[in-house]
């Protein structure tokens, strides 16, 4: 057995109950491609603004605030808005990780963020973030009490051991997420349903799949991310890397 030939990350560019999954995106973006892009309503930003011109967002100057808008680019100027990323819990097709028919996974799946592909753990709380660290998943004290700015959610384990595709019905994933929202360890979702709102912080807070998928089989695995700016979070341009790891024989 072996590992998926393809996995992707594709997103929502209609309605809650009537999903369009856009053009996946390949792991490992570059060279603006494959990006998940962050954005604020009223900015300057288009589905053909480069990576490069993308606009800053304004910190809060007290306190924190969502971010409301969240782009996929699967090259440097071709992107799409995720029509469902409202920074908040109200809709459930947002993003979904998508599985090729080989692969034999043998542990359950984890959802988390770090700074960069070396998968440093984040620095809790630490302002400005360290060597392979990144602002957003580091998170700050008084904003975030130390958790990542960047919440998760996921539903069951997308694919039953007894072969069942697990897909959420349109509507509210739980209570809405606040800044400080995170819990030490692992936050599970149970079988056809979704986890509670989790930090996503390298292995200090992550999520867990409700179950090992069945092998060899495609399927989808439901997720949703909440993403939060801070009055302290440190200016200049970050990157997270938003992070599926799991086991297979």
């Amino acid at each position: 057995m072996a590992d998926y030939s393809s996995i992707t990350l594709s997103y929502n560019t209609n309605t809650d109950a009537s999903p369009t999954w856009g053009t996946a995106l390949a792991l490992s973006g570059s060279a603006g491609a494959n990006e998940l892009r962050m954005a604020l309503t009223g900015g300057a930003q288009t589905a053909s603004t480069s990576s490069a011109n993308w606009p800053y967002m304004a910190k809060p100057t007290s306190g924190t605030a969502a971010v409301t808008q969240l782009w996929a680019f699967t090259a440097d100027t071709t992107g799409s808005q995720i029509t469902t990323y409202t920074g908040d819990n109200t809709k459930a097709n947002v993003l979904r990780w998508v599985f090729s028919a080989d692969g034999n996974p043998v542990t359950t799946m984890t959802l988390t963020c770090y700074g960069d592909n070396t998968h440093t753990n984040p620095s809790a709380g630490t302002q400005p973030p360290g060597t392979h660290n990144d602002a957003f998943s580091n998170g700050q004290s008084s904003d975030t009490s130390s958790t990542s700015y960047v919440k998760g959610a996921c539903y069951g384990s997308g694919l039953t051991n007894g072969g069942t595709q697990e897909t959420p019905s349109a509507g509210s994933i739980g209570s809405n997420p606040s800044a400080t929202t995170g819990s030490a360890g692992s936050v599970a979702s149970t079988a056809g349903a979704w986890s509670s709102w989790q930090s996503l912080q390298g292995t200090t807070q992550f999520l867990t799949g409700a179950a090992i998928p069945k092998a060899s089989t495609a399927f989808n695995w439901y997720t949703s991310l909440v993403i939060f700016i801070g009055a302290n979070i440190t200016a200049g341009t970050w990157v997270f890397v938003y992070t599926l790891s799991y086991s297979f024989s």
